[in-house]
């Protein structure tokens, strides 16, 4: 099995619906740790949202696809 992506990670989660980050991590076949930075990467690219912090922490994907930045320009 190869490994899952960031994309694919952000993809799993349920759009405009809030679940835990443990549940998410869960379900995606992730550690803690790599929840976390997968987590950290939607935050950046604008696909997801969370609300609380420690184990209450909530994540909800608001964006329908994995959204990219533009490079810059030359």
């Amino acid at each position: 099995m190869s490994p899952i992506t960031t994309d694919q990670a952000l993809m799993l989660l349920p759009f405009e619906e809030w679940v835990s980050v443990h549940s998410a991590a869960r379900a995606a076949g992730l550690d803690q740790t790599t929840a976390t930075r997968i987590i950290r990467a939607g935050r950046r690219r604008g696909i997801l949202r969370t609300q609380g912090k420690g184990i209450a922490q909530q994540v909800r994907r608001i964006h329908p696809g994995p959204r990219r930045t533009a490079p810059p320009a030359p």
